[in-house]
């Protein structure tokens, strides 16, 4: 499978996402390059699970970013007010550095350097950067940092920091989220802005797993994928995976808390809840695939999904009778 993100001029962002044979795949960005207009498409390829990850066309229109009060005030064609990209290495450099300089873990929002996740929680608890802290939202348009008014807040680590000193290195899956965000901080008055080019795929692709922590997810049917699948060479996690599950908040089971051994979400079983989360096999089996108690005894759940499933369109559940206890 492979995904492209096409820039056209810098306000035009296009996501491609399709399935096939990786050579037929090859052949058709390829020959989409050929077009002056798409020279420099960025593609990235990864494995689908199994089969096809698109079985049917859509073609959508439609704001791929949304923030509180819209983007149309933001000034998104001006490249000055947006933040410096950062190749994969350069990022990589300067996380590393991150990290000798102080404990990545601490959250230490003195430093001179903070690492922004402008993801949302749910994907932070399966994969991170070392030092960067959770978000605390689980919708983009809901995330203030840096827009905290008061100069203490513990869940902004850029509330009391010095705007014009500070860097503040921004990142996201693909890039888009980082790109518009850094307009509001610039209009904040931060100066030393700077994004990962091309997301965490990219990052992933080029620089493998360095400083990265767990798996990467994904807004498809496959959910969750390894830093293997989008750089094959990269087959051993570098970082101490164990040590930042002893340290944070991370792959932790919703239910109990315990560590999970699959970095991958599920959704509640109760069709009028759906909540994506963390669950650990024991968790899975006792709640029957739901996220509390009072999801268990609703009237409408759907089966236990095994393994890597996820489930189907909510209307071929929506009929379904309330299952026995």
């Amino acid at each position: 499978m492979s995904k492209g993100l096409m820039r056209s001029p810098p306000l035009c962002f296009t996501i491609i996402q399709y399935s096939g044979p990786l050579a037929d795949a090859r052949s058709y960005f390829e020959w989409l390059r050929e077009d002056d207009r798409f020279s420099d498409i960025l593609v990235q390829i990864s494995p689908a699970l199994s089969g096809h990850a698109f079985p049917k066309l859509k073609v959508q229109f439609k704001p791929l970013v949304q923030v509180d009060g819209g983007i149309a005030h933001l000034p998104l064609l001006n490249p000055s007010m947006r933040a410096t990209p950062l190749e994969p290495s350069e990022w990589n450099k300067r996380v590393e550095a991150l990290s000798r300089s102080c404990d990545a873990f601490s959250g230490n929002v003195n430093s001179d350097c903070i690492i922004l996740d402008l993801r949302n929680g749910y994907e932070w608890d399966i994969g991170h950067f070392h030092g960067a802290q959770r978000p605390e939202v689980d919708c983009f348009r809901s995330t203030s940092f840096g827009l905290s008014e008061t100069e203490v807040n513990n869940s902004d680590p850029l509330a009391d920091v010095d705007k014009e000193k500070t860097d503040v290195l921004m990142y996201c899956t693909g890039g888009i989220r980082c790109d518009v965000y850094s307009t509001i901080l610039r209009k904040k008055g931060f100066k030393k802005l700077y994004t990962l080019k091309g997301g965490v795929s990219h990052y992933l692709e080029n620089e493998g797993p360095v400083e990265w922590i767990g798996n990467l997810f994904v807004f498809d049917s496959r959910l969750s994928l390894p830093p293997a699948s989008y750089n094959p060479r990269s087959t051993a996690q570098t970082c101490d995976l164990q040590h930042a599950i002893k340290k944070e908040k991370f792959a932790k089971c919703y239910l109990c808390g315990s560590v999970v051994q699959e970095l991958r979400h599920r959704n509640c079983a109760n069709l009028d809840c759906n909540l994506l989360f963390l669950c650990c096999s024991d968790c899975v089996s006792s709640f029957r695939g739901c996220c509390c108690s009072t999801c268990m005894t609703a009237p409408r759940l759907r089966p236990v999904l095994p393994g890597h499933q996820r489930y189907k369109k909510w209307h071929l559940y929506r009929d379904l009778e309330k299952q026995p206890s």
